[in-house]
């Protein structure tokens, strides 16, 4: 969709439908929108698109980032940090960020300009979709924006697609907007720059010079990969399946297309007894059996055959009326010793 059909869009159905009214909430100008997208409109679609998601639930991303500076969260990987993030009250797109710490932490750390990409992203997706191809245009011309040992860049008929170089990993493009788009055309809304944090190592190019990367961040294929921005409609493209198997406590997502879903405080509220405790582990002599040598476990196969053998003629002979087993006789004198010291 042209950049002129959708800022067309944008003055014929008006922001005000979209949003609560608010003095702050005035309709974006396209200098505004492209000052936002300024500092991502360059990641590999397969990271910004959930990034544009995040941006409207700034309330999520700030906790998100919170919970990773808690003691041990920072270095949970896998099947760990899946079960973590499970019963946490966040969108499926704060999750899926929750791997590029880097990421998440540049988007806490600036509340504000979160706030204005992410109020563009609910009133006007596609003309957000419109200046991030024109974004991407301004940097291939500049010679800025080119495939690279970590990412690859393609015009597909008129359209800009980054992708990653290697699909396990995502190397996060850092540089400086002012540099790479060329002569920017808003001098009253100048592109934002997000500063790398200290101590943040750039690799593949120095970021006053051109495009430089993070180190690589590998990727948690159950929060990946499960939207994409339709760059035809302007919309974002949502794999439901995949999206509802992380929301799991959440709303549901019934439709291909993806809507910001509006919540008072918090994406959704959940009570500790709803959540399911995942399979525990096996423990004492069950994990020990599986650990033995083939001989040893045999030999525990079969003495665990011999106890259910026993345990199965226990409970024929209660069924029959014989006596409970030598456990339930203990009960039964204790029962009877404190009737008779009662009396």
């Amino acid at each position: 969709m042209s950049r002129v059909v959708a800022a067309l869009l944008l003055i014929l159905f008006g922001v005000a439908a979209a949003m609560p009214a608010r003095a702050d909430d005035a309709p974006p100008s396209i200098g505004q929108i492209d000052a936002a997208l300024a500092p991502v409109a360059l990641y590999p679609d397969v990271l910004l698109t959930p990034v544009l998601m995040a941006t409207t639930y700034p309330d999520g991303v700030a906790e998100a980032d919170g919970w990773l500076g808690e003691t041990g969260n920072a270095k949970l990987r896998g099947d760990e940090l899946m079960v973590a993030l499970e019963p946490r009250p966040w969108a499926p797109s704060v999750k899926a960020l929750v791997p590029f710490p880097v990421t998440l932490h540049m988007m806490a750390s600036r509340a504000a300009w979160m706030a204005q990409l992410g109020r563009a992203t609910i009133a006007a997706p596609a003309l957000v979709a419109a200046e991030i191809q024109h974004l991407r245009r301004l940097a291939v011309a500049t010679g800025k924006l080119k495939s690279g040992p970590r990412i690859t860049v393609r015009d597909q008929g008129g359209v800009i697609a980054i992708a990653t170089a290697d699909p396990a990993m995502v190397y996060v493009p850092v540089y400086n907007p002012a540099l790479v788009y060329g002569a920017w055309a808003y001098p009253d809304f100048p592109p934002v720059f997000i500063e790398p944090p200290q101590g943040f190592e750039v690799s593949g190019a120095d970021i006053e010079t051109g495009l430089g990367f993070s180190v690589g961040f590998g990727v948690l294929a159950p929060l990946w990969n499960w939207a994409h921005v339709d760059w035809a409609t302007g919309t974002i493209a949502v794999d439901t399946v995949a999206y509802n198997r992380i929301n799991r406590y959440g709303p549901h997502q019934a439709a291909s297309v993806w809507h910001h879903e509006a919540h008072g405080s918090g994406y959704f509220h959940i009570t500790q007894d709803q959540i399911t405790p995942a399979k525990p582990q096996a423990k004492g002599k069950h994990a020990v059996a599986a650990k033995r040598p083939p001989h040893d476990a045999k030999h525990a196969a079969m003495h665990e055959t011999k106890h259910a053998k026993r345990k199965s003629r226990a409970s024929h002979k209660v069924a029959r009326g014989h006596s409970p087993p030598h456990r339930g006789k203990v009960h039964v004198a204790a029962n009877a010793r404190r009737a008779r010291h009662e009396r």
